[in-house]
């Protein structure tokens, strides 16, 4: 039976990532990518371990595309109801040409933890963007995020105004200074006709860094349809606020560097 590829929230073919190999005591039985993206005791041995093989590029990359599929609930059939491409046969690819990004139906969503697993998440607005295929690959595309449309899901009220008006200020993204975050893709290699892994340069507060994702494009009509997401280490980015890399004894108030952020984009060719 064939497998059939449908487009939802959120698409990421990620399947076999998220697997927790710790020990019913917390320690890690393998040290490879996806069960380094596991480990939450930023202060523990795992994690020292861990850091030191994502030295290495490929560990990292591979470490990456762990922790968006498990950060991002890959679990979760609410939100992915793509099947695995890579063993599905005849998919066609996106036709060539370029696309613009319809704002009022795309969506980004942020996830963000503490050291003591508290977790928020929200959205953010799609300013603009495009995409350009040829031959059936990507030959380039931007997204740029308006940062002064941040918010936040999980709470509401004072909690939420608080929280909203903090990641906006100078502790964390400085909105009012840097208004616009951009991901221009430099590289994509396809691996099936629907995904790409992809190489971008992310901007943030004015700093550059090279920045992998994971994106699936599939047809939809003459249009198309992006999902996927990447993890970016805020501290690469001067986001310091309750960060190991610049604050000792941080304690329970420690933040993780690791953000992660997904699209869900809808297309038009232009």
């Amino acid at each position: 039976m064939k497998k059939i590829i449908t487009i939802s929230a959120l698409i990421i073919t990620l399947m076999s990532c998220g697997e927790n190999k710790n020990e019913a005591g917390g320690k890690l039985t393998s040290f490879d990518a996806c069960s380094c993206a596991t480990v939450q005791d930023m202060n523990g041995e795992d994690y020292k371990k861990c850091k030191e093989l994502r030295t290495d590029a490929k560990f990292e990359a591979d470490y990456q595309k762990c922790k968006l599929a498990q950060t991002s609930g890959i679990q979760d059939t609410s939100r992915i109801t793509i099947q695995n491409s890579a063993t599905a046969t005849n998919l066609n690819p996106a036709e060539a040409g370029a696309y613009n990004f319809d704002i009022s139906t795309s969506a980004i969503r942020w996830y963000g933890e503490k050291i003591t697993g508290k977790k928020h998440n929200g959205t953010l607005n799609l300013k603009k963007g495009y995409i350009n295929i040829v031959d059936g690959k990507i030959a380039s595309g931007e997204i740029i995020i308006d940062m002064n449309t941040l918010t936040n899901l999980d709470q509401s009220g004072e909690g939420k105004a608080k929280l909203e008006g903090h990641l906006k200020s100078e502790d964390f993204f400085n909105v009012a200074k840097f208004p616009d975050a951009t991901y221009v893709i430099t590289s994509a290699t396809a691996s099936s006709a629907y995904d790409y892994d992809v190489t971008g340069k992310l901007t943030i507060k004015g700093i550059s860094k090279e920045v992998k994702s994971h994106l699936v494009i599939a047809p939809n009509g003459k249009d198309v349809n992006i999902g996927g997401g990447l993890t970016f280490d805020r501290s690469e980015f001067d986001v310091r606020y309750g960060s190991d890399k610049f604050f000792d004894n941080l304690g329970n108030d420690m933040i993780k560097n690791d953000v992660l952020l997904t699209i869900d984009i809808k297309a038009k060719k232009s």
